[in-house]
């Protein structure tokens, strides 16, 4: 429960309180609205603990406490720099932005504005995003002296501060709008389902369903991982919370709702084209994990050691009333905040049913502190990342580098691919997920439209590629946190999960390539066979990697297995029946090798 006596606290719940009255009443002026959200995130950050995540957090926190006076100033200051926006909105809205050159005071406001937020985030998120954000912003002003299509005419000091901090074509852009409105109101609502029992829900029912199968302990933490990330949308949070008792694709990550904003589309249809992929991962994740256990012959978890099913629904089934809510809204094409609003008000009344789910006063404040630290984080990331998605607009970088990637391609759907696989991950590097998106869908998703690949499978692929960079050595931010728990080695962490992951590498070219897999025009014969398909891949695959189906592979079952992978992975006629007749083949071998093993033992 939050300290009521500390004003870092009360500034917590104001902020989500501020949230939640503009949810239901509607938003201020866009340059109201945006720099009080992000004003808000920045003083929260300044007067907050390091995130655990965050690199060098311990060092981060000592310092914290010696500089403790004057983060409070700095913290102030942001909030400051909104009430400039308050207090001259008429003025602002009513100027003609990038014709008449900014005022003093302004250039002031938003130059301190700027650089608060690119020390909030630093401290929160970690230097990457912020030296990003400084290398864009130097790009914009050395244009004329770069060579080749990334050079441009150059911004001035006064066009670039006008642009980022008083427009909505810079830090205060959609990004910033989307963390100001959807975000928000869905991490509000997470934290009325976590303090609900939701998560204890989520993980005795995985105990209930996996537990007592091979590997059930693993079973357990894929299948409560990515029930929690449902409703988290945090890759480190999810790794923390849920592995702290069990040692990640959200559907309703904040990415997503950035990317229905981005294309203009609504979020079910987003949800919708993901949903195939996202059980395929898990799928895998989970294949991976029951054929590691069989292949250690691990023991089975007993039966009565475990939750019932029957009781687990009879306790906590009222849960599902808040998400069931939302899933209906979202399905009716109702919009997220309105479907967002409504479930969580539905989630809140379900939990007074019963008395160990009951949210009284003193959970909705903690409800209301918690969700404000945890949406600060992703804020920050939306403003800085504003910097760059605001010289990219400017300077016209997206095509230009999209134009180069498929030129280097040489016109190979293929080579695009992997190019831009290539640069996602490299964008991604150290990134949260919702900035990873965002750069990448301006700067690398270009390039496979250019090549003639629909929008939506072109953001899709690099949204993969982007949550997958949060996986990939030496920059896999969850697992410093997760290895900790574990009392692991933090490297051999990083390329566990990475092989755990594999499959996630290999599905987006799948759908690259037919976007069956994400319910696109296509029909639903179709759809059901390619996802029948990739399904056995991604089992074929993980067989292959772990060396087990259901006996030891030998070395050349081990190969076959993992080259039909690849061609049931890949859509084709051709290729699918020669992957289905190297499953047939290995399946039949171990098989015989299994009777022939009975007999000699018999």
């Amino acid at each position: 429960m939050p300290d009521l006596r500390s004003p870092r606290a009360w500034l917590a719940i104001g902020w989500s309180v501020f949230q939640l009255y503009t949810a239901v009443a509607g938003l201020f002026d866009l340059l109201v609205q945006l720099p009080v959200h992000v004003a808000f995130a920045v003083a929260l950050a300044f007067l907050a603990d390091p995130t655990p995540d965050s690199p060098a957090s311990a060092a981060a926190l000592a310092a914290r406490r010696r500089r403790r006076w004057l983060d409070a100033t700095l913290a102030g200051l942001a909030l400051a720099c909104a009430a400039h926006y308050v207090i001259n909105i008429e003025r602002l809205t009513t100027r003609m932005a990038g014709v008449e050159d900014p005022p003093r005071i302004d250039v002031v406001v938003g130059v301190a504005f700027t650089l608060l937020l690119l020390e909030a985030a630093r401290r929160h998120i970690g230097p990457a995003l912020v030296i990003l954000a400084l290398a864009f912003i130097a790009y914009s002003f050395a244009g004329p002296w770069l060579p080749g299509f990334v050079s441009h005419g150059g911004e001035s000091f006064l066009q670039l501060v006008d642009q980022q901090m008083f427009t909505t074509q810079g830090v205060f852009g959609v990004p910033t709008l989307v963390s100001a409105t959807f975000i928000y109101l869905f991490v509000v609502f997470g934290g009325v389902m976590a303090y609900g029992g939701l998560l204890r829900f989520f993980t005795d029912g995985a105990l209930a369903v996996a537990g007592a199968s091979r590997g059930g302990a693993g079973k357990v933490a894929v299948i409560s991982s990515g029930l929690f990330g449902t409703v988290n949308g945090s890759a480190i949070a999810n790794a923390v919370t849920t592995g702290a008792f069990t040692i990640p694709l959200m559907v309703l990550g904040a990415a997503a709702f950035i990317m229905a904003e981005t294309l203009q589309v609504p979020y079910g249809t987003i949800a919708f084209a993901a949903t195939i992929p996202g059980i395929l991962y898990f799928v895998a994740v989970g294949a991976m994990v029951h054929f590691e256990a069989a292949r250690e012959g691990l023991p089975v978890l007993p039966r009565s050691a475990l939750p019932r099913l029957g009781a687990v629904l009879r306790r906590d089934v009222h849960l599902l009333g808040g998400p069931t809510v939302l899933v209906w809204f979202l399905v009716d094409g109702r919009s997220p905040l309105f479907a967002g609003f409504w479930a969580l008000v539905s989630a809140f009344a379900l939990s007074q049913l019963r008395r160990d789910t009951r949210i009284d006063a003193r959970k909705i404040l903690a409800v209301l502190h918690d969700s404000a630290h945890s949406a600060m984080p992703v804020a920050l990331a939306c403003a800085t990342v504003g910097i760059v998605v605001g010289v990219v607009s400017a300077t016209g970088l997206g095509l230009k580098l999209a134009g180069g990637i498929v030129n280097m391609a040489g016109g190979s759907m293929l080579a695009t691919l992997a190019l831009t696989m290539i640069a996602a991950l490299v964008l991604g590097t150290g990134l949260p997920t919702s900035a990873t998106y965002i750069i990448t869908s301006i700067m690398a998703a270009p390039a496979l439209v250019q090549l003639g690949i629909p929008k939506l499978v072109a953001h899709m692929f690099v949204f993969y590629f982007g949550i997958l960079a949060d996986l990939t050595p030496p920059t896999a931010i969850s697992t410093y946190a997760t290895s900790s728990i574990a009392g692991a080695d933090v490297w051999k962490t990083q390329w566990t999960a990475m092989l755990l992951a594999l499959s996630g590498f290999i599905i987006p070219f799948s759908f690259a390539y037919d976007p069956a897999l994400l319910m696109l025009d296509a029909s639903p014969l179709a759809i059901a066979w390619r996802t029948l398909a990739a399904t056995l891949g991604i089992l074929m695959l993980a067989a292959g990697i772990i060396g087990y189906l259901s006996a030891p592979t030998r070395p050349w079952e081990r190969a076959m297995l993992l080259a039909g992978a690849l061609l049931l992975i890949f859509p084709g006629a051709w290729s699918d029946a020669a992957g289905l007749a190297a499953f047939g083949v290995v399946y039949l071998s171990q098989r015989r090798r299994g009777v022939a093993v009975g007999a000699i033992s018999g």
